[in-house]
């Protein structure tokens, strides 16, 4: 009796053992690769102050821009907060795209609430815009940790095929394949994991001068705390040795638990998803602090076909 294929029963089996781990392999070293990229040094980057909506992308992603936005149009009187927590247009339009889109959204007849809003525009125009103007500036890199993953999973989904196919070979010609079946139930278990991973969403990843610029700023907006600077509207840009008053640099560096009117934060922080463990930003109430920076106090921040078994093996 041929084998299936050409290729005996064992061989296949060891073959098809190894495939099982190729995905995965792969996966652990480009994540590696990613990482030692990010750590690589970079030329120091030239360009303006960040943006108090730059700050926020670096520290919390799309999420967290529209949380700063919120912040700086219900500060102004723009936005007012109702009692069902939805926000409503108080004012006229602002001019900057980031604040327009949220005041657009703040009307009759949208889910004008916190996480409404962040639903609506995380992938709007003017986000994509902000981030794209971050990545042109070497403070963002593209966050490769879904194409990695949906790569793992169309392998796996590869292997999975392979082994059904070379299984009903197997059976078609009477070869045996009692030890392809575990191995084909660990490829279909893998592939469902992979799957229920590829589409998790994933925040920004500053590179190391985006992170220093972050830090930065933290460490300015803790001094100015300490020394008593007035909390006033921030205008322009909020690098390091600007004044960072005012309740969205507060936000864009802190999280919505950072606000200054407490009653008002706790209307504009959004209940937690029943059952979940929240979105896939990085945006939450706390504060999500780069690394070595610092932040005031005050909120909850966390800075196959062979024969026989004997001589072809099982495996089809």
């Amino acid at each position: 009796m041929e084998d299936t294929w050409g290729i005996p029963g064992p061989t296949f089996l060891a073959i098809y053992a190894v495939l099982l781990v190729f995905p995965l392999v792969v996966g652990v070293l480009w994540t590696i690769a990613v990482k030692l990229g990010r750590k690589a040094p970079r030329a120091a980057v030239s360009g303006p102050q960040p943006t108090v909506y730059e700050l926020a992308y670096l520290a919390g992603g799309p999420d967290r821009v529209v949380d700063t936005a919120i912040a700086a149009l219900v500060e102004r009187g723009t936005l007012r907060v109702s009692s069902s927590k939805q926000l409503q247009l108080a004012g006229a339009e602002p001019a900057d795209p980031i604040e327009r889109a949220v005041a657009k959204g703040a009307k009759p007849g949208y889910n004008a609430t916190t996480r409404g809003m962040r639903d609506r525009l995380r992938m709007s125009g003017p986000m994509q815009a902000l981030a794209k103007g971050l990545e042109a500036r070497g403070l963002v890199v593209v966050n490769q940790a879904p194409r990695i993953r949906r790569v793992v999973f169309f392998l796996y989904a590869a292997v999975l095929v392979l082994g059904v196919v070379r299984l009903f070979a197997g059976l078609g010609t009477n070869h045996p394949i009692g030890f392809l079946i575990p191995l084909l139930i660990a490829a279909g278990v893998a592939t469902l994991i992979a799957r229920s991973v590829k589409n998790k969403k994933a925040g920004p990843r500053p590179t190391s001068e985006g992170n220093r610029i972050l830090g930065s700023a933290n460490s300015a907006l803790a001094r100015e705390r300490k020394r008593g600077i007035p909390n006033e509207p921030a205008v322009g840009g909020v690098g390091p040795g600007l004044l960072l008053g005012g309740a969205a640099a507060a936000v864009a560096l802190g999280g919505l638990a950072f606000y200054p009117d407490e009653e008002l934060s706790e209307a504009l922080i959004p209940p937690p998803i029943p059952g979940g463990f929240g979105g896939g930003g990085s945006s939450s109430g706390g504060s999500t602090c780069s690394t070595g920076s610092s932040c005031s106090s005050g909120s909850s921040s966390s800075c196959g076909g062979g024969g026989g078994c004997g001589g072809g093996g099982c495996g089809g």
